[in-house]
């Protein structure tokens, strides 16, 4: 074998801060197993759908293989490690993790993208590198005849489980890790997605919770509010007494029915599909990470971020289909179908236009709602062009942004790796931030300043920022610039 494979080079990685282990690991640590290098940043779309398929290679060989996540961050703000650790428990991530801080161990295997997985053998060779996302069941088939061929040869010793930490215990407030929040006038509820509780709560405009709907299982059971099951939802919107949710992690379109008390699935298979193209039954086309919905006129819009696209369903025909992006990850404006999105993550619709959150661009971005639907590049200029500036037009600079919510000719933003609201003046193209959601002034000694907000609604003159690696719903006065928690 050491002829024909070169030797893994040394991680060198004691000196970096380290994740579900005890400390540093060197590749003498990994002697006697196949170990797996996860090269990911925790933004990026492919990087979270590779997730399950390596919790359940781990399970199948929980001794013989080991996962080691190389987190390279693209965003400054995931440089940080206090934002890492989040991102590590809103995804339940179980294997030892280390911060590639300066992409020295990224650059010592020679990797150029998210997410990349190198395979070393129980003696410390290269077997394999693989950019993109894997098939999860060619990877778990080859797994198998690796871990058979490598107990052969006896270099397959054990002792994986033996580098992991147990796990944290899940926050236990009444939310967690919280994604959109909504409000539907004709109910006067707000609806808000409980990520990492996989649930919806509805609340009165007081902040008292009036529902919990879902189990709080991972799964995608259909039937009563206590039967049904979700998989970390993100998105949702709240239209006469019914709830539209982007059941994240399911790949599913979710329909509740307050009235009748029953969740149900709308759209998707359940399985992370392909890109969008033409229309068909909706319960027959896959969805890939969706990310956020919002209606109109019987249209629901869907944020369909894993292939970097926007869908439509057609709620009276049952029916899915392309709306926009031809599923190229990129910056390109032009005609609907020829317009190219990167990670769209939050939707707002007023009038004729639909407004997106294109969170891998940094980008502000509308569709008009006609046959040619012409997209348009309010903030935002490419994949790589992010940072924190105020100004007109392109001048300003976003970082991931992940919410939008139009209102009275201006468009709120949850400006998430920025930790800040932020707002674009349609009218002037300005974009400037909202001051009480830098510096918080509250009653509550509790109610520290945003952490990754998710989502943003405006009502009036009040703002509801979804606080998530806060685990809150924060109220901000416009007026008074003063600041509650409505739910924690």
């Amino acid at each position: 074998m050491a002829e024909r494979l070169i030797h893994a080079p040394l991680l060198r990685a004691e000196d970096l801060p380290w994740f579900n282990t005890e400390g540093p690991l060197e590749l003498d640590d990994l002697e006697g197993k196949i170990a797996i290098l996860d090269f990911w940043t925790y933004c990026c779309i492919n990087c979270i759908h590779i997730i399950p398929t390596l919790k359940r290679v781990e399970a199948l060989f929980p001794d013989e293989l080991v996962v080691i996540g190389v987190h390279s961050p693209k965003f400054p703000g995931e440089r940080e490690t206090d934002n890492l650790e989040k991102a590590i428990q809103r995804y339940e991530i179980e294997h030892p993790i280390v911060h590639d801080v300066e992409f020295s161990i990224w650059n010592h295997y020679a990797v150029n993208a998210w997410p990349t997985l190198i395979f070393i053998s129980p003696d410390g060779y290269i077997l394999g590198q693989l950019p993109g996302e894997p098939d999860p069941t060619l990877l778990e088939e080859s797994l198998r005849h690796l871990v058979k061929d490598m107990n052969k040869t006896g270099l397959i010793t054990g002792g994986a489980a033996e580098l992991v930490l147990p796990m944290p215990k899940p926050h236990t407030g009444a939310l967690s890790f919280p994604g959109k929040v909504a409000y539907s006038e004709a109910d006067r509820e707000f609806a808000i997605a409980d990520s990492n509780h996989n649930q919806i709560v509805t609340t009165d405009r007081q902040g008292n919770v009036t529902r919990r709907i879902g189990s709080g299982k991972i799964g995608k059971q259909d039937g009563t509010f206590a039967e049904a099951a979700f998989f970390r939802p993100q998105g949702l919107c709240y239209v006469d007494g019914v709830i539209w949710v982007a059941d994240t992690e399911n790949h599913l379109l979710r329909k509740i029915d307050l009235k009748n008390e029953t969740v149900e699935t709308a759209a998707g298979t359940g399985v992370q599909g392909g890109f969008l193209q033409g229309a068909g039954a909706a319960l027959e086309t896959a969805l890939s990470s969706p990310w956020d919905v919002a209606y109109k006129d019987g249209w629901l819009y869907i944020a369909n971020a894993g292939t970097h696209q926007i869908g439509v369903y057609y709620i009276q025909e049952k029916q899915l289909a392309q709306f926009a992006g031809t599923g190229q990850e990129a910056l390109v404006d032009g005609p609907r179908l020829a317009a190219a999105f990167a990670q769209p993550s939050g939707l707002s619709v007023n009038g004729d236009k639909l407004y997106l959150a294109d969170s891998e661009t940094s980008a502000i971005r509308s569709i008009r709602l006609d046959d040619i639907g012409l997209t348009a590049t309010y903030v935002g200029t490419g994949l790589f062009d992010f940072g924190d500036k105020d100004g007109r037009g392109k001048e300003a600079v976003l970082q991931h942004p992940l919410g939008v919510h139009h209102a009275d000719g201006a468009v709120f933003i949850a400006d998430s790796y920025n930790h800040k609201i932020k707002v674009l003046d349609l009218a002037t193209q300005e974009v400037l931030t909202v001051d009480a959601s830098a510096d918080i002034v509250c009653d509550d000694a509790t109610c520290t300043r945003l952490w990754e907000p998710a989502g943003v609604l405006c009502l009036g003159k009040t703002l509801y920022v979804s606080d998530t690696n806060n685990h809150r719903i924060l109220k901000i006065d416009l007026d008074t610039e003063k600041t509650e928690i409505f739910l924690q």
